[in-house]
C-alpha cells in the first residue's frame, strides 16, 4: 500500500542489505532530487509507534531528504510516498532485489542524454545543477557524446571502456579518432588508454611548455595555430597540434629580441636559441670574455665611505633612538633605500664595458623554463679580443725589436740545485705563514679553485697542487643539458661574478677577487666544489656505491621527483620486466601488477613511463603515489659503510674497523683498501740539505 509519510517519522533499518559506501555520492543524489523531486518511492515496515516507520528499501534517498531539511532546502515537515509492506522477509528481499537488480547506465546512454539536454537550450551549469554533478563533468560527458560514430557505438556496445573513450576524447578531430581507432583496433594492447592518448597526440604540444608559453596563446591562434582542450585532464590542460606554427613564431620573436639587445648594448652579435638552453658545443666555438671591474676613482671612494657611513648612522638610529612607524623612522628608512641605489650605481659604473670592446663580443638570448626570453650573463666573442687603449708593448726606441721582458742578464747565475733548495726554504716559510691567516687561506683556496673553472680550457702555472676539476661524465657521449638540474646548474654558472677575471694577472685576479662581497665569494666555492662530485648511485655495491653522497642528499632535503622522472627512455625500457611490475605493485598493489602482468614489455615499458608522469588514468591515491614514485637506486638512501681495512691518518692512530662482521686477515686488502702514501725521502733529504 502507497501513502506519504514524514521525512522526520521515517528511520533507517538495520536489515537494508546496503552496508558499505552508504553516503557515497549523497549531495548529488540531494541535488537531483532538489531539482526533479523524489522520483521512486521508499520500501518501509511499520514500527510500534502509530506513524513512524523503518525504511528497507531506498536508505541513500532517505539520508539525502535527510540533507535537504537539514540544509533548510525542504521543510521539516517534508512528506514522501513509501510502500508500505507488513512482512520483514519480504521486506529484506524487496532491499536486495532494489540493490542487486540494478543495472549501471550505460555512460554512452549518459552521454547522450546530456548531449541532448544541452541541445534543448540548457547549459552545462544547469544540467549539472539539477542532476546533482560538476559543470566539468556535465562538458566531459557532452564531449564523448560528439566522439567518432565508430568509437561512440563501440562506447555503447560495451566494446570498449569509458577510460578508453576519454583517451579518444582528447582531440576534437574525428578523422583522426577514426583513424586511431582503426589502428588500436588491429593492434595488441590496443585498448591501453595511455596508448591510445600517446597516438592521438602525437606531434603536439602542452600549452605549460616553455616555447609556447614564450609565443603566447593569442599570438599563436591569431597565426592560425590549433588548440585543443583535454577535458580529461587537469583543468585548463591544452594541446596546441600546430608544432610548425609554434616554431616559427618562437624564432620570430627571438631574432626580435636579440636584434633590439645588439642594437641596445652595441654588442656586434646577439645568437637567438630557440631552445632553453645554449648548446655547449656552440659556446665551446667562441672564445669566452671577462670584462675586468675597474678601480674607484678617489671621488667615487670618498662617496662610498661618505654613504657608508650615513647609512651606519641611520641604521643606529632605528635601533635605539626613533619608534616604528614614526615619520622619522619612514624618512630614515627612505634614505637607507637611496643610499643602496646610489651605492649599486656606483657598483655598476665599474663593470661597464668600452665601447670598443662591446664591437667586438656578443653573447646569446634564448628561452627560459618559465617561458620568457632570458640573456647569456657571459659574454663571447669569435676571436680573442684587442683592446685598442692598451698601452703599446716592446721598447718604442728600437724599431722591430720586442722586448718580452726575459732578460737573460737581470740577476745573478744560480745553479738547478740551489734554486731547488732556496724555492723549498721560501715554500715552507709561505706555508707557514699562510696557515696562520685563516681569511687568507680561504680566499686563496676559492680562487685558485674559481680560476681553475675560468679558464678550464687554458694553462695557468698556478704553483698549487689546489684543483677543482669538473667530475667527468661515466659515458662519453651523454648529454643532459635539457634536463631541469643541468639547467640549473647552467643558471648558477651564469650568476657567478666573474669581473675579477678580466685582469691579466693572477696578482690582479686575486687582489680584484678578494674585492668581491662574500655572497659573492660564497657563490663560487659552492660551485666549484659541487662540480668535483663524482657520478654515484643508491646500488648494494659496486664503484658507483658511495653513501656520503647519500647523506648530503639528505642534509640537503633533496627531493628526487621534483627533478627527475622515469621514462621508457631513461629507465622503463631498459630494466626486466619484472623490475617494471614491482614497480606497479609499489605503487598501486597486486591489482595494479595484475592488470599488466600479461602486456609486452614495450607497452610496460610506456605504460609505467606515463604512470610515473602523471598522465594514467587512474585513482587520485595511485596517482599521487605514481608521481612520488623512484627507483631505489635513485633515492638517497643509503646509508655510508666503515671501510674494510684500517684508515692511516697523519695525526692521530690508526682508525679501527668498527664492523664486527668483517673478519678479514690485514695482509690481504681488497679493492676498497686506502693505501698509505709513500715516504718522500727525495724531498726529506732536500729539507735537511736547506737546513
Amino acid at each position: 500500500m502507497i501513502q506519504s509519510v514524514k521525512v522526520k517519522n521515517l528511520t533507517l533499518s538495520k536489515d537494508n542489505v546496503r552496508k558499505s559506501n552508504r553516503d557515497a555520492g549523497i549531495d548529488t543524489l540531494a541535488a537531483n532530487i532538489a531539482a526533479q523531486g523524489l522520483l521512486q518511492n521508499l520500501i518501509v515496515t511499520p514500527l510500534k509507534k502509530a506513524g513512524t516507520f523503518t525504511v528497507k528499501a531506498g536508505g541513500r534517498r532517505l539520508r539525502a531528504l535527510q540533507l535537504l531539511i537539514q540544509q533548510g532546502t525542504l521543510p521539516a515537515d517534508h512528506t514522501v510516498p513509501v510502500l508500505v509492506l507488513s512482512d520483514d522477509d519480504n521486506s529484506i528481499e524487496a532491499s536486495l532485489a532494489e540493490n542487486f537488480q540494478r543495472v549501471p547506465m550505460n555512460p554512452a546512454d549518459e552521454c547522450t542524454a546530456f548531449n541532448f539536454l544541452i541541445q534543448k537550450g540548457m547549459t552545462a551549469e544547469d544540467v549539472a545543477k539539477r542532476q546533482g554533478v560538476t559543470t566539468r563533468f556535465v562538458e566531459q560527458r557532452v564531449r564523448l557524446a560528439e566522439l567518432a560514430p565508430c568509437v561512440f557505438e563501440a562506447l555503447a556496445a560495451g566494446e570498449i571502456t569509458l577510460g578508453v573513450a576519454q583517451a579518444y576524447a582528447v582531440t576534437t578531430d574525428v578523422d583522426r579518432q577514426a583513424r586511431v581507432f582503426a589502428q588500436m583496433s588491429s593492434a595488441y594492447y590496443g585498448d591501453n588508454p595511455d596508448n591510445i592518448r600517446r597516438a592521438i597526440l602525437n606531434g603536439t604540444v602542452k600549452a605549460n611548455d616553455a616555447k609556447a608559453r614564450f609565443v603566447g596563446r593569442e599570438a599563436y591562434l591569431a597565426a592560425g595555430g590549433r588548440i585543443e582542450g583535454d577535458l580529461f585532464a587537469t583543468e585548463g590542460d591544452e594541446n596546441w597540434i600546430d608544432v610548425d606554427v609554434i616554431e616559427t613564431l618562437a624564432v620570430k620573436k627571438l631574432e626580435a629580441a636579440a636584434a633590439e639587445l645588439a642594437q641596445a648594448e652595441g654588442l656586434a652579435f646577439v645568437t637567438p636559441i630557440a631552445a632553453t638552453h645554449v648548446p655547449y658545443d656552440l659556446e665551446r666555438q667562441l672564445h669566452e670574455f671577462h670584462a675586468p671591474a675597474r678601480h674607484l676613482t678617489e671621488e667615487e671612494t670618498a662617496r662610498v665611505q661618505e654613504l657608508s657611513s650615513e647609512n651606519d648612522a641611520l641604521v643606529a638610529q632605528l635601533e635605539q633612538e626613533l619608534s616604528e612607524g614614526s615619520a622619522e623612522a619612514e624618512t630614515a628608512e627612505a634614505r637607507i633605500e637611496a643610499i643602496e641605489r646610489e651605492l649599486d650605481e656606483i657598483d655598476d659604473a665599474r663593470h661597464d664595458i668600452d665601447p670598443a670592446l662591446k664591437a667586438q663580443i656578443g653573447t646569446f638570448v634564448y628561452i627560459g623554463g618559465d617561458g620568457e626570453p632570458r640573456v647569456h650573463t657571459r659574454l663571447f666573442s669569435e676571436k680573442p679580443v684587442v683592446d685598442p687603449n692598451a698601452p703599446p708593448t716592446g721598447n718604442p726606441g728600437n724599431a722591430g725589436n720586442t722586448d718580452n721582458g726575459d732578460d737573460a742578464d737581470s740577476g745573478p747565475k744560480l745553479s738547478v740545485t740551489l734554486v731547488d733548495e732556496l724555492a723549498t726554504q721560501r715554500r715552507q716559510i709561505l706555508v707557514a705563514h699562510v696557515a696562520s691567516d685563516p681569511a687568507m687561506a680561504l680566499d686563496l683556496t676559492i680562487f685558485l679553485m674559481a680560476q681553475n673553472v675560468v679558464f678550464e680550457q687554458s694553462h695557468i702555472p698556478n704553483h698549487s697542487t689546489l684543483k677543482s676539476g669538473a667530475a667527468g661524465f661515466p659515458i662519453f657521449s651523454f648529454r643532459d643539458e635539457g634536463s631541469m638540474a643541468s639547467q640549473t646548474i647552467d643558471d648558477q654558472r651564469q650568476r657567478l661574478d666573474t669581473s675579477w677575471a678580466g685582469h691579466k694577472t693572477m696578482t690582479e685576479r686575486f687582489d680584484a677577487f678578494r674585492s668581491l662581497d662574500d655572497e659573492a665569494r660564497g657563490a663560487w666555492v659552492a660551485f666549484s666544489i659541487a662540480r668535483t662530485l663524482e657520478p654515484t648511485l643508491n646500488v648494494a655495491e659496486g664503484y658507483r656505491s658511495n653513501g656520503f653522497h647519500d647523506h648530503l642528499g639528505r642534509l640537503l632535503d633533496i627531493q628526487v621527483e621534483n627533478w627527475w622522472r622515469p621514462t621508457a627512455e631513461n629507465f622503463f625500457g631498459r630494466v626486466k620486466k619484472t623490475v617494471m611490475l614491482d614497480a606497479l605493485e609499489e605503487i598501486g598493489g597486486p591489482i595494479l601488477r595484475g592488470r599488466y602482468k600479461d602486456a609486452k614489455k614495450g607497452d610496460l615499458a610506456g605504460t609505467c613511463a606515463s604512470l610515473c608522469n602523471g598522465q594514467g588514468i587512474v585513482e587520485a591515491e595511485i596517482r599521487e603515489k605514481a608521481t612520488a614514485w623512484l627507483p631505489e637506486a635513485m633515492r638517497f638512501d643509503g646509508i655510508e659503510k666503515p671501510a674494510r681495512t684500517p684508515l692511516r691518518s697523519t695525526f692521530t692512530e690508526d682508525v679501527e674497523d668498527t664492523d664486527p662482521a668483517e673478519d678479514e686477515d690485514p695482509g690481504e686488502e681488497g679493492d676498497d683498501a686506502i693505501a698509505p702514501e709513500e715516504d718522500d725521502d727525495h724531498g726529506s733529504e732536500d729539507l735537511s740539505q736547506a737546513a
